[in-house]
């Protein structure tokens, strides 16, 4: 079984090319979706331990958005995204013109099934894109959404991710309209029997 602690330079390389890939095919339903024009930076890999990842959004008390899944198949693992509060409502304004919330707590059911949406169609773009490059089966669960702080967002799922491992691979990018930058973390926690697997496919295990 592959270790996250012992990949190489070359194959987190790999693994934020693959990051890459998923994360320009969400950037492109995302673009749909809005009907805007969206740019991406290029994906970031790295490892880091799971009780780190607040620290990147602002810390455990940072507001955050956060979309939860478990991948099935072939290929097996969790997929998380965090989205600062300011880039949640900013998507927010974006599908809704004339929308006026300014805070996670004064959201409408309408407003919730929204930013839902978002999340899933961010989701399910990343893992058709990984699963198509890939050839390998990557089904997923119904979303789970959330807004908290970062610190208790993560302690709702950290104690299933780290049954699995205590680092966590993170593909970091941001998405751009021509307003701002809509800031976003993707984490892609792998099984370690799976993430053998991909990086056999990948020609770098």
């Amino acid at each position: 079984m592959q270790d996250f602690c012992n990949l190489t330079e070359h194959q987190l390389d790999a693994l934020g090319e693959l990051g890459n890939i998923g994360s320009g095919n969400a950037a492109t339903a995302l673009a749909q979706f809005l009907n805007r024009k969206i740019d991406m930076d290029v994906p970031k890999a790295k490892i880091l331990q799971v009780e780190t990842i607040p620290e990147l959004i602002g810390g455990h008390e940072a507001s955050v958005m956060g979309i939860y899944l478990r991948v099935m198949g072939d290929f097996k693992g969790r997929f998380l995204l965090l989205m600062p509060e300011s880039t949640t409502i900013r998507l927010l304004h974006i599908l809704i013109p004339g929308s006026t919330v300014k805070r996670p707590e004064d959201l409408s059911e309408m407003e919730s099934s929204c930013l839902k949406e978002i999340g899933n169609i961010l989701a399910g773009s990343f893992l058709n894109a990984l699963s198509v490059v890939t050839r390998t089966t990557m089904l997923h669960s119904l979303p789970t959404m959330a807004f908290d702080m970062a610190g208790a967002l993560l302690d709702a799922v950290a104690s299933e991710m780290l049954a699995t491992s205590e680092h966590v691979l993170m593909i970091e990018t941001s998405f751009k309209d021509d307003m701002e930058n809509l800031k976003m973390h993707i984490f892609l926690l792998p099984e370690p029997e799976s993430l053998g697997s991909l990086l056999e496919f990948l020609g770098v295990k």
